[in-house]
């Protein structure tokens, strides 16, 4: 056995922790990049925060980068900041005060600068100490931290929680292919016995779902709407087709069809920030997603004036979506037939006839009323379904 599985083995954290900072340089610099942000979010909880407030709204967010220290910018971190941003709005209504945090033992980060925001980042950690008068909390987590979120917890934020009156965790649903089955949340359960689940998508909004789990479940949508965008008719865009990131076993035979369009540019959304994906896509005539679908990836162009493409999946969209010619049951028929309707579509009347529909249907199920309306809900207790 030699030094290393020796430390591994029979040393305490702490020494394992000088051994790692010893042996690698990236260990280093994430230790210095940390102590910095630690310094920062001390000090910007005390100037901040109220710690006599006897109620807080807790939002978890992933961290950052293990070598970059950067934020992994997704559709589901801006919808949770979002959400974060619209609930401290309303004190009014749930009379909190609302911190967003990194779960315990995950990389830190003090600001997501990827996309526009007013929220600070701080470690859970911090809260226990911090917040010693809290009687009352509500910490939102993403689904796929939700099973690992009672692991995380140290002892003494477990006697935080405990001596509490109130402890309402709430599973934010926003991927259903990421959410846990309901034996892989019972560790929250024990912690208390408030647990509700709330949904980025009308699909997955449902009693079924409500029955599955044996929590109440509440829409919230996403933060997505048609006024945030600007529309750009389809004389005005260039003959552009923005293509969402996600891989797919056919992505690259599907886009090998499509380069033969004349005229055509297609580009690969990465290494954008959210204004300059924005920007892209207001541009863009046409949005092709392999991801889930009834995502940002169609969504946002359309409400940009472009015509989306995607594979029709029962997950995320729901039935009314079938009408649409470009919602193709399966990528075997994309593939086939998505160069063929760019060239069908590409005049300016079979143009419009076709983005308006796609267009009506996302304002449907996606507006900014509404979704501070759901939020506002969420509050004072009045789920979709109870």
């Amino acid at each position: 056995m030699n030094m290393k599985e020796k430390i591994s083995k029979y040393s305490p954290e702490v020494v394992k922790k000088i051994y790692r900072l010893a042996r690698y340089k990236g260990e280093r610099h994430k230790f210095l990049r940390e102590s910095g942000i630690r310094k920062i979010q001390d000090k910007n909880i005390q100037q901040q925060y109220n710690p006599e407030h006897a109620s807080l709204i807790v939002f978890l967010i992933p961290g950052s980068d293990w070598a970059t220290g950067k934020e992994k910018i997704a559709g589901g971190t801006i919808s949770i900041v979002s959400i974060c941003e619209q609930t401290a709005a309303m004190p009014q209504v749930h009379g909190s005060q609302t911190i967003m945090c990194t779960m315990n033992g995950d990389h830190l980060l003090l600001k997501h600068h990827m996309f526009s925001n007013n929220t600070d980042i701080y470690r859970f950690e911090q809260l226990a100490s911090f917040f010693s008068k809290t009687t009352s909390i509500i910490i939102h987590i993403p689904e796929f931290l939700a099973e690992h979120f009672p692991a995380s917890l140290s002892a003494s934020d477990k006697k935080w929680l405990e001596k509490m009156k109130h402890v309402h965790f709430n599973i934010m649903n926003q991927n259903i292919r990421l959410m846990p089955t309901p034996d892989k949340i019972k560790g929250l359960t024990e912690l208390t016995d408030k647990i509700t689940i709330t949904t980025a998508h009308q699909k997955y909004c449902t009693s079924h779902y409500r029955d599955f789990y044996g929590v109440p479940i509440h829409k919230l949508s996403v933060w997505i709407s048609p006024e945030q965008y600007q529309y750009v008719k389809w004389n005005e865009k260039e003959n552009l087709l923005v293509v969402s990131p996600d891989s797919h076993p056919i992505k690259e035979s599907v886009l090998e069809k499509l380069r033969d369009i004349d005229g055509l540019k297609i580009q690969i959304i990465q290494n954008l920030t959210y204004e300059q994906y924005k920007a892209l896509i207001k541009r863009a005539k046409w949005a092709l997603t392999f991801g889930e679908g009834l995502d940002g990836y169609f969504i946002e162009p359309v409400f940009s004036g472009a015509i989306a493409f995607a594979v029709y999946n029962e997950e995320f969209f729901t039935p009314d979506f079938k009408d649409i010619t470009t919602a193709y049951p399966s990528y075997q028929i994309l593939q086939e037939k998505i160069v063929q309707d760019i060239k069908l579509l590409d005049k300016p009347d079979s143009f419009m006839a076709c983005q308006q529909q796609q267009y009506n249907l996302c304002a449907k199920y996606y507006n900014m009323d509404q979704y501070r309306s759901n939020i506002k809900a969420f509050y004072l207790s009045d789920y979709t379904y109870q």
